[in-house]
């Protein structure tokens, strides 16, 4: 898929709940160092009740509230003269706005809710440090109280202007880890989270992670499944033309081709495995020529089929992109046994498809 457009750079930088056990002020570490102190005296959270201020610049102020237990969370926000209401009950994610009288609702299979929303802090924490690693100086700046709790002071400067991760300060709790406060700086723009209260282990009554829409309300319900389909290769070339695909030999496969659903640039996701294991996919779709994305922060310039390119790495995970011969391809790892040496070598092969 078109990955740098799903990359949610918000939740990366909320996803930030690093531990920092016996910090000192103003102290230099690396992504490692920070990964390997994080969450050495972390609690288990049950519940969490807080309330706090998003202030996106110039976009005005909302006042969140937000119930978490169990991994059901709900979210009250008071915005722009709406009240919008979003309730996660471990199966279904439901937003209403009261302004509009609409409801969303997003269903999921059996464990997918789960897999999407389950990743723990220490995971989300090397995601983020890993996007951030080669572009950031990270350093610890302090500690300080934020709605009533002892914090540490994180601060991530990037090293070069006009990444799309930006400077990034977070005040991380250090009993919880979580983030109590957050300011991200993109573009002269700055967004401020800060929480003014937090109960922990708070007792909460189950019901309130249901939401009974209004029955005047308008409906749109959403099928995660069916926002892609499968594909054929001739569909794929009635829409696209003459483009280049890795070929299937010496035990790669193309187990499925799947059609991103995009309406602007037709985009298709070809997904390999090898010895009946996912192995990674190739996203290709036209090149738009006035396209231009913000630098991620840790892309590294690479050469892929004598073509410029960038890989980011993604934890054991990494995306290497190029343009070539008006086509955009992506290639996703999707099994960490598979190298980018290895990768590199298999777009080599890459031929026209007949």
């Amino acid at each position: 898929m078109n990955w740098k457009q799903t990359i949610r750079v918000g939740g990366l930088i909320t996803l930030m709940t690093l531990s920092l056990a016996g910090c000192n002020s103003e102290t230099s570490y690396s992504p490692q160092e920070i990964i390997d102190q994080a969450l050495q005296e972390t609690q288990e959270l049950e519940s969490y009740y807080g309330e706090y201020t998003l202030d996106i610049d110039e976009s005005g102020v909302a006042n969140v509230k937000e119930w978490m237990k169990g991994g059901k969370r709900r979210i009250e926000m008071t915005v722009d003269g709406d009240h919008v209401i979003a309730v996660n009950d471990g199966k279904q994610i439901t937003s209403f706005s009261k302004k509009e009288n609409k409801a969303t609702i997003i269903s999921f299979k059996n464990g997918e809710l789960d897999e999407i929303m389950g990743q723990s802090a220490k995971d989300s924490a090397q995601v983020l440090l890993n996007l951030v690693k080669d572009s950031h100086d990270i350093t610890i700046a302090g500690e300080e109280s934020i709605a009533g709790r002892d914090t540490y002071h994180i601060k991530a400067k990037a090293q070069k202007k006009n990444t799309l991760l930006g400077d990034i300060e977070i005040w991380i709790d250090k009993k919880t880890w979580l983030t109590l406060k957050t300011i991200t700086t993109n573009a002269g723009n700055v967004t401020t989270q800060e929480y003014s209260k937090l109960d922990v282990n708070k007792k909460m009554e189950d019901k309130l992670f249901t939401f009974d829409v209004p029955k005047d309300a308008t409906v749109e319900r959403i099928d995660p499944q069916n926002q892609t389909t499968t594909a054929t290769i001739e569909e794929v070339k009635e829409q696209l033309g003459n483009f280049l695909m890795i070929p299937e030999v010496n035990g790669l496969s193309i187990s499925t081709i799947v059609d991103m659903k995009v309406k602007e640039r037709p985009e298709f996701s070809f997904e390999f495995e090898k010895d009946d294991q996912p192995a990674f996919s190739v996203s290709v779709l036209k090149e738009a020529s006035n396209e231009e994305f913000g630098n991620l922060g840790n892309e590294q310039e690479i050469q892929v089929r004598g073509k410029k390119g960038t890989c980011m790495d993604l934890g054991e995970l990494f995306v290497i992109s190029w343009s070539e011969d008006g086509y955009q391809y992506n290639i996703i790892s999707e099994n960490p046994e598979f190298t980018k040496e290895e990768i590199l070598a298999y777009a080599e092969e890459m031929t026209n498809v007949q």
